[in-house]
């Protein structure tokens, strides 16, 4: 009966609407608005019972407490890093993804991917959130999990070493909206190295309640270069890695500057004129931010002399952000893998619109039975 009727509580709740991304669930009951007034009223900073400035917010093993790894470990808020923070400068960017000593490249790299999309990353990170107006030590952040959008608040105390931010942070080093969102997604999951290796399509899933895509790179269909393409206009999400034969190769940096076993962001797809005939080219993101590919149509290479010099100054922009063009065949011959998350239930190998039923399913996670971790655990139960 207990079960009946808590059914029958999540069917009339999602009626009224809750769950959507206008009347996301408050998780852990904690409701953004509330608590800013709140902290606002009385003058002093959010500080998040819930997620504590504590080692037990770090991790459980590698950075669980009284681990090497966290010796010298200070959580600092952004005014104190910086006499001018800011939340998002002119506007979110790829480039405000910097991985930092967290394994979580698979996450960042749907983060650079979701900036992208202005409208999915407004859902994700929502505006009129500063260090200047109304400024109460917290901020929030809305996640897709299981079938409904969850705001998550944190405050804004973040992990630093030797006064600079230990973990994700961004290249010009005062905006703070992607180590906000990083934490506060560690939060949902834990811990922040609860984080520490994942599929680039969880993330994908989470920001956006899309449907993913895997394609095995080894085996690519005949159009897929225009499918990447028709993915990229439609503002779909795509991500791509190297597989690897044994984890002593994991991050493996390969003669030409990839990096094995590694989630990369695909950014872009452009067809170029070379002495009369097309090349198809598409671009990659490192979210290191740096370590970039230095073969064929990388920065600086002879192919970018042959085109058209209108289009050369277009897309060769020279510098060491972590992002790159490479040739699709050479995309090929180097990754393994490709995951397109789409925004709706159109498949995009069709040029014809599908109609969708939606079926929502609501169960639990049992030991032996259903839960076996992210999608890349290899003793994962599918």
């Amino acid at each position: 009966m207990a079960a009946q009727a808590a059914g029958v509580c999540r069917r009339r709740a999602a009626a009224e609407g809750l769950g959507s991304h206008q009347n996301a669930v408050k998780y852990l009951g904690q409701d953004f608005e509330a608590l800013r007034q709140q902290c606002l009223d009385s003058g002093v900073l959010f500080k998040d019972p819930e997620f504590p400035a504590c080692p037990s917010a770090l991790g459980y093993k590698e950075l669980g407490p009284g681990s090497p790894q966290t010796q010298g470990i200070v959580w600092r808020r952004p005014t104190e890093l910086s006499p001018s923070p800011r939340f998002i400068v002119g506007g979110a960017s790829r480039t405000d993804v910097r991985q930092g000593d967290l394994g979580d490249c698979w996450l960042l790299a749907a983060i650079a991917s979701l900036t992208l999309n202005e409208k999915l990353l407004s859902r994700v990170v929502p505006g009129n959130q500063s260090f200047q107006e109304d400024y109460a030590g917290i901020f929030h952040f809305q996640f897709w999990q299981y079938g409904e959008w969850v705001e998550v608040v944190v405050d804004d105390r973040l992990p630093t070493k030797d006064g600079e931010l230990l973990f994700l942070h961004s290249a010009e080093g005062t905006e703070f909206w992607s180590a906000l969102l990083e934490k506060a997604y560690a939060k949902l999951n834990g811990s922040y190295e609860a984080l520490a290796g994942g599929s680039t399509v969880e993330g994908f899933e989470d920001f956006t309640g899309g449907i993913s895509e895997f394609y095995n790179l080894r085996k690519p269909p005949a159009n897929l270069y225009r499918l990447i393409r028709k993915a990229l206009r439609a503002g779909s999400l795509l991500g791509c890695s190297i597989d690897v034969s044994s984890t002593a190769e994991a991050e493996a940096i390969t003669r030409q500057k990839l990096v094995k076993s590694h989630a990369y962001s695909v950014t872009g797809a452009e067809e170029v004129q070379v002495l009369g005939r097309p090349e198809q080219l598409i671009r990659l993101r490192n979210p290191w931010g740096e370590v970039e590919w230095t073969g064929p149509w990388s920065d600086d290479a002879p192919e970018w002399s042959r085109i058209d010099p209108r289009q050369k100054e277009e897309l060769d922009r020279k510098a060491e952000d972590g992002e790159f063009w490479m040739s699709f065949s050479d995309f090929l011959a180097h990754f393994s893998r490709l995951e397109i998350c789409n925004l709706s239930p159109d498949s995009l190998s069709s040029e014809e619109a599908h109609q969708w039923s939606l079926v929502l399913l609501h169960g639990r996670w049992a030991r032996g039975a259903t839960a076996g971790g992210c999608q890349n655990y290899p003793g994962s139960f599918s």
